[in-house]
């Protein structure tokens, strides 16, 4: 008996993506809606159950100088773990008004 292994994930995406082609993916499926590679690169910091990085179960695999994640496990770690909407961010202090020069 053969058994194939595959590389593709589903709907012909790519079988890699960096942070931030992580992060327009997961806005395109509707898993987070305001993304950028920075939300990402902070969650994977923060997350203790973050699926890759050193020493992790899953590494990062490099191309060139960027790190990118294997493309169906992200999704599905963003399925089985959503970042709750409600949760708010650093409280955001208004900016200090400068003395008017007259």
């Amino acid at each position: 008996m053969h058994l194939m292994v595959s590389t593709s994930t589903p709907d012909n995406l790519p079988p890699f993506v960096t942070f931030e082609g992580a992060a327009r993916l997961l806005v395109e499926r509707e898993l987070l809606p305001h993304a950028t590679g920075d939300t990402i690169r902070y969650l994977a910091r923060t997350r203790d159950d973050w699926p890759f990085g050193d020493g992790q179960r899953l590494p990062y695999i490099k191309i060139g100088n960027a790190r990118t994640m294997e493309t169906g496990i992200l999704l599905d770690y963003f399925r089985k773990h959503p970042v709750q909407a409600d949760v708010r961010g650093p409280d955001k202090k208004p900016r200090a008004r400068r003395a008017s020069r007259s």
